[in-house]
């Protein structure tokens, strides 16, 4: 019996995993309470004539009522109004059929990520207070904004990169040294192997990283690059902070408030009929010189794939051979990305 309640018990999570974490291509859905808290098991009725879920945060009580979709209440009833707080505590809306009723909202986050002590962050990595943080179920936790990216914005060294090496939380090697260990946090997206093939008598290096609804297939191809520079570790940290603060990407931040970093749009690159946007992450000096180099086309629309393009250079040029990215969707961009 009690195996049976165990088994039972390890199902369950596993479906409460599956709704609270459904995905549309890249994207995850998060399910808020009226509070404001953020589901930690499945948003449903449990057996009762509303919905709610166990919460982290909101207003502090271990469960909380929350819609199952946008536009719903709590009762799985048509909201005639948006679902707001109306100058209260929580959330709630107004009926179609009359009266009002609680209700959550319904959010979506590009990609899973994680704290170093391998705890889901449910709000995004960014910088604060001098390294990298999420908040998480146990409260804010350091986080890398890039799996082989310390929280601070250092470089994982390429032949010790972030990975748990038997210990129950990851980290990684930043130098040669012994004492050289930082933590680091792992992300749903950000493995990328990487395939060689042949096109038209020369190599060419891809990987796949994951399929949107909206973008397709997602792949980056690499381009060796001798002419790049290779950052120190203080200017790696500042173009990781810079790469932060893209949050669109139709509009990059120029230099934000890394005075010594900028990233500069150079001439578009045209391949097959598609325009592609080509960017240089730089430092600037009598000669700006590239630490990164990123092209990617016009119809991309994840912010997370464009940051996750530009570490991905940046940290091939602090552990050399550096390389030009190259995002597309469907098939590999085969055409030249020398922007010289």
């Amino acid at each position: 019996m009690q195996d049976l309640m165990k088994m039972m018990s390890a199902v369950l999570a596993l479906l409460a995993l599956f709704f609270i974490m459904q995905t549309s291509g890249s994207h995850v859905t998060i399910h808020y309470t009226s509070s404001g808290g953020i589901c930690g098991d499945m948003c449903g009725y449990h057996g009762y004539g509303y919905t709610w879920c166990r919460q982290s945060g909101g207003n502090g009580n271990d469960w909380d009522y929350c819609s199952l979709e946008e536009g719903l209440d709590a009762s799985g009833a048509n909201c005639a109004s948006s679902c707001d707080v109306w100058g209260g505590s929580y959330r709630y809306c107004y009926l179609k059929n009359g009266g009002w009723h609680y209700c959550g909202l319904v959010g979506q986050q590009e990609a899973l990520e994680y704290s170093q002590e391998n705890h889901r962050c449910l709000t995004s990595c960014q910088t604060s207070n001098g390294s990298f943080q999420c908040k998480t179920a146990h409260g804010t936790e350091r986080c890398s904004p890039f799996r082989d990216v310390t929280p601070t914005g250092l470089p994982c060294n390429s032949n010790y990169r972030c990975a748990k090496y038997g210990h129950s939380v990851y980290r990684c090697h930043l130098d040669e040294s012994d004492a050289g260990w930082d933590h680091c946090g792992r992300k749903s997206l950000d493995r990328c192997v990487w395939v060689h093939t042949k096109s038209n008598s020369s190599q060419v290096e891809y990987c796949t990283l994951f399929k949107s609804q909206m973008e397709g297939k997602v792949i980056f191809r690499r381009e060796r690059q001798d002419n790049m520079l290779s950052p120190t570790k203080a200017q790696f940290q500042r173009a990781v902070r810079l790469i932060d603060q893209i949050d669109s990407v139709r509009s990059l931040p120029m230099s934000g408030d890394q005075a010594e970093i900028r990233l500069y749009k150079q001439e578009d690159i045209s391949c097959k009929g598609i325009n592609y946007t080509n960017v240089e992450l730089q430092i600037i000096s009598t000669t700006a010189e590239p630490i990164a180099h990123v092209i990617f086309p016009e119809s991309l629309t994840t912010v997370h794939t464009l940051r996750l393009a530009f570490y991905t250079s940046l940290h091939s040029a602090f552990y050399s051979p550096a390389y030009s990215i190259a995002v597309s969707t469907d098939e590999p961009m085969l055409c030249s990305m020398d922007h010289q």
